[in-house]
């Protein structure tokens, strides 16, 4: 269990950080940035609020 959450811990932080650079060397204005990482925030939330539910069991949670 350890072992696991250190591999997802070690990529979630490796993404952070290749947004991170990725944002610094972009060519393109401050506004035009933050318009795109918000379109694509919108973009992710809108995916997540439209998924379906797949859980199986009693565990689940979903507003069917």
């Amino acid at each position: 269990m350890r072992n696991s959450s250190l591999c997802l811990l070690s990529a979630l932080g490796g993404a952070v950080l290749g947004a991170a650079i990725a944002m610094l060397v972009t060519p393109q204005s401050g506004k035009e940035l933050r318009n795109k990482i918000r379109a694509a925030v919108n973009d992710a939330a809108e995916k997540l609020r439209t998924a379906e539910c797949h859980c199986e069991g009693e565990e689940c949670h979903c507003d069917k």
